[in-house]
């Protein structure tokens, strides 16, 4: 009988343990998305910072729309004047996981990828009239 007491006490301060550890750490987040404003990129971050502890939601619906991008040939921009900064951090492990450059267009907005740690090599995609205009909405939520 004590030995199945043991067991049970032991089984619970290390499940107790376990929850009381991700209670106390679950204040980092694991990822950041910050979109800054044209000009943003040497300047510090002046747009919408959203990270999975405070706007889960909102981070979902990023994530999403950068999943959904979809490939575009022959596109023509100034890679050198976005209209937008657009970057994927793990502030846990201080390293960027993706940076993006954006131009918000009629019909939605041209995404561009780093690739190979360089904007010469970068990838395009488009991405819809609705999934733009959500971004340019968190830009200006947060100059209110």
């Amino acid at each position: 009988m004590w030995k199945f007491l043991f067991w049970v006490l032991g089984v619970g301060l290390v499940f107790g343990g376990g929850y009381i550890v991700g209670i106390v750490t679950s204040d980092d987040p694991s990822y950041q998305i910050t979109i800054q404003e044209e000009g943003g990129e040497s300047q510090p971050p002046n747009g919408a910072v959203l990270t999975d502890v405070d706007q889960p939601a909102k981070m979902d619906s990023m994530l999403g729309i950068l999943l959904d991008k979809q490939p575009a040939e022959g596109v023509s921009v100034n890679i050198n004047e976005p209209d937008a900064y657009l970057k994927l951090m793990s502030p846990q492990r201080s390293i960027g996981l993706t940076n993006h450059r954006l131009w918000f267009t009629e019909d939605g907005a041209v995404l561009a990828e780093e690739r190979n740690g360089t904007w010469q090599d970068a990838v395009f995609f488009t991405i819809s009239e609705r999934d733009a205009s959500y971004i340019q909405s968190l830009m200006e939520e947060e100059e209110e």
